[in-house]
Formats: C-alpha cells, structure tokens, sequence
C-alpha cells in the first residue's frame, strides 16, 4: 500500500472511530480500511472471513446459509483481543444477523439482534465501567435458578454486553458459552423450543459449546440439542453438495 495512503487512511479511522452510523458505513465501505484496522490492533483477518462470507450471502438473498456463517463469525470476532474492534466487528454480526431474520420473516428474532447490535454499540461508547460482568452473569443465573425465566432472558441478554468487558478472551468465551446455554434452558423453561433451538445453533458454531451445555441440561433440553445438531449436520451436508 502507497505510505501517503496508508497515512491518510489511519487519519480517517481515527477521526471516524467514534461517530455514528453513518460513518461506520463510511469506513465499512472504504478499501482498505478494515485491514489497517486488523493490522493496527494485531488481530488475524481470518477472524472477519466468516462475517465477510456472511454479508455476500445476505446481499445474494442466501438467508439461511447467511446465518449459518453469521453464527460461526460470532465466535470468531470474540477472538479478537482490542475491545474496539472487537467491538465494532460483533455490531456488524449482529446487525447482519437481523437483516438475515428479517429475509426470513422472523421480525421478532431481528429486532432482538438490532437492539443487541445497539447495547454492544453503546457499550463499546460508555465513558465508565457500569460494574463488574461476573456480577452481572450471577444475577442473571440467580433469576434463572429462581425459575423467573423472563427475568432470566432480559439478564443473560445484558450479559452478553457487559461480559464483552470481561479478559483474557479464554475466560470471556467460556462466560459466553454459559450465558447462551442459559438462554437456551429459560426459553426452554418459558415453552418456546423454537427460540431455545436458535440459541443451540448459535452455541454449536464454537467447539465443544453443545457438549458442554448439554451437561447441565435436564434430559428434554439434551434432546433439543441433539436434535438441532443433526438438522445442522445435514444442512450442512447439503451445502456442501
């Protein structure tokens, strides 16, 4: 890359690093600026390749393959160790996620990716730590155990914005995984299989997830997850083909 332009490119980053969403189109849209990014915070682009793979399905109308790319690049962009940019990367997912529900008719499931989108946005704006993220897991596991199943799913929803405030990554990823098994047993808990079985297929894009959700899931929610992974295996099957 030309030095006159790389310069210019991380002038523009830092001017555009906080603004709004018009300017996140702006430097989304720009070649090259992804990559300074990358290359600024030490992060691999590999870990955007899902999100990027993702996005061209969407724009194809491909919207179950989208999502399927969607929630590996979950996984992937909670790799990345500067909370910045790491960041900006999950509100994409997640904003691409509800563009994915929204082709596929499922309006409730988007406008829950839009207003987690928003949260991680203003999150990543907030000037002060609002408190510590263990905290707040244990009160959503303390809803849960005291069978307030909506309580539950509003509490391990927020937990999954705060605990993005949580290191090293190892550590964050393991509280991740726990805090979408538990949405999957509260929307279990509150008879909606449907909504618990899009949790499972989140938790089965990263390695081991299922397993251990499964494990502390009572028998008919153990059934639900092996389910949801033969139905993803053979979606998966198909799309190779």
């Amino acid at each position: 890359m030309n030095p006159n332009r790389a310069i210019g490119l991380l002038g523009l980053i830092g001017l555009l690093s906080g603004g709004c969403a018009a300017s996140r189109e702006l430097t989304r849209d720009l070649p090259g600026v992804k990559f300074m990014k990358y290359t600024m915070a030490g992060a691999d682009r590999e870990q955007r390749a899902s999100l990027d793979r993702g996005l061209t399905q969407l724009r194809t109308g491909e919207y179950d393959t989208a999502l399927r790319s969607l929630r590996q690049a979950i996984w992937d962009v909670e790799q990345i160790d500067k909370p910045s940019l790491r960041l900006e990367e999950l509100v994409e997912v997640h904003e691409a996620l509800a563009a994915a529900y929204t082709g596929l008719g499922k309006n409730q499931w988007s406008e829950e990716q839009r207003a987690l989108a928003q949260a991680l946005l203003e999150y990543g704006r907030r000037e002060n730590d609002s408190g510590s993220p263990e905290t707040v897991l244990a009160k959503a596991r303390a809803a849960y155990q005291a069978a307030h199943f909506r309580e539950a799913v509003t509490a391990f929803g927020q937990a999954l914005v705060e605990l993005e405030g949580l290191s090293p990554t190892p550590v964050r990823l393991k509280s991740l995984v726990d805090a979408r098994c538990h949405l999957v047993l509260a929307y279990f808990a509150l008879g909606r299989p449907e909504r618990a079985g899009e949790e499972v297929r989140r938790l089965a894009a990263s390695d081991g997830a299922t397993a251990s959700c499964g494990r502390q899931a009572p028998p008919p929610v153990r059934t639900l997850i092996r389910a949801v992974e033969t139905s993803e295996a053979r979606f998966g099957k198909r799309s190779a083909e």
